[in-house]
């Protein structure tokens, strides 16, 4: 079975924020874990149903950057990707549809860490 990763962003305008669905794309590529590592966004292209129907993996694991379940994690994504539940098979393919980051001891880490330089 092939295996591929999605990761949807939630697009922006501002420029300061275009490498960074490509830079989890690169890191994400590296492990060989996945045939194909994706990104698509929810405000801009492409789309999360163009970027679906370009992958050709047997499964599909969507990841949403995203820190918490709201409207998009409840509806705006499934509806783009086809799916009521995660585990649902669309054109061949079955979703599995992550959960977004959540209460996570590596976000802590990650905020410590963003503070650590202002620490007198």
């Amino acid at each position: 079975m092939r295996d591929a990763l999605l990761l949807i962003g939630h697009g922006s305008k501002d420029p300061r924020a275009d490498d960074v669905l490509p830079y989890y794309v690169e890191q994400l590529s590296r492990s060989g874990r996945f045939s194909t590592v994706q990104a698509c966004y929810l405000e801009k292209s492409p789309s999360i149903q163009e970027a679906v129907q370009a992958i050709t993996a047997d499964r599909v694991f969507v990841m949403p950057l995203l820190l918490a379940h709201g409207y998009h994690t409840r509806v705006t994504i499934p509806d783009e990707l086809g799916i009521k539940a995660s585990g649902d098979v669309v054109d061949g393919k079955e979703i599995i549809l992550l959960e977004p980051f959540g209460r996570s001891e590596h976000i802590v880490r990650l905020i410590e860490g963003r503070i650590e330089p202002f620490k007198i």
